[in-house]
């Protein structure tokens, strides 16, 4: 232990080294191994090796992907809009992280906020649909001509492989930047 010297330019005065050793002793952080003529020995412990100063590794609980919450959890919306292809799910104009929505299929409190329920949408879609049952706000689509017969039938086969749990978001999503 390196003796400081005080205010006044003093080394530390013998008792109180004597007590900040013994200070460092009661906290776990020196062992005292011996006094000789030339000073004290100490074995020195590491941050890691003192119980209570550097809390052990949490390790995070890994939820399963039918566990995650894809609507109150900013963090994993980028992941549905991924798996949409940066498509609206419902007329397939192209969205971007600035101007879509995550959008429940089911609305709630019938639906919940998994993968399996939730879709990116345009803010046109998300609104005009409201609570509306997603295969007629579909064939609402079609009636309308923003959705051609093959679009139709390929968005009312998406929303069964959804309902299904085969449309699953890739949780590693490329941020650009």
């Amino acid at each position: 232990m390196a003796f400081g010297v005080d205010e006044k330019g003093k080394p530390m005065a013998d008792n109180t080294c004597y007590e900040k050793l013994q200070s460092l002793k009661a906290k776990g952080c020196v062992q005292i191994l011996g006094t000789e003529r030339d000073g004290t020995k100490l074995r020195l412990f590491l941050p890691s090796e003192i119980e209570g100063l550097i809390p052990p590794e949490q390790i995070p609980e890994v939820l399963s992907i039918e566990e995650m919450d894809f609507f109150d959890i900013a963090e994993n919306r980028p992941a549905i809009l991924n798996r949409e292809g940066n498509k609206c799910f419902y007329c397939r104009r192209v969205v971007d992280s600035s101007n879509y929505v995550i959008e429940h299929v089911a609305s709630r409190p019938d639906g919940n906020n998994s993968y399996r329920n939730l879709v990116a949408a345009c803010r046109n879609c998300n609104n005009r649909k409201g609570s509306t049952p997603a295969e007629d706000f579909l064939r609402g689509l079609y009636r309308e001509c923003f959705l051609g017969s093959e679009e139709f039938e390929d968005r009312l086969a998406a929303l069964e492989l959804l309902r299904t749990g085969q449309l699953k978001p890739s949780l590693k999503v490329h941020q650009p930047g």
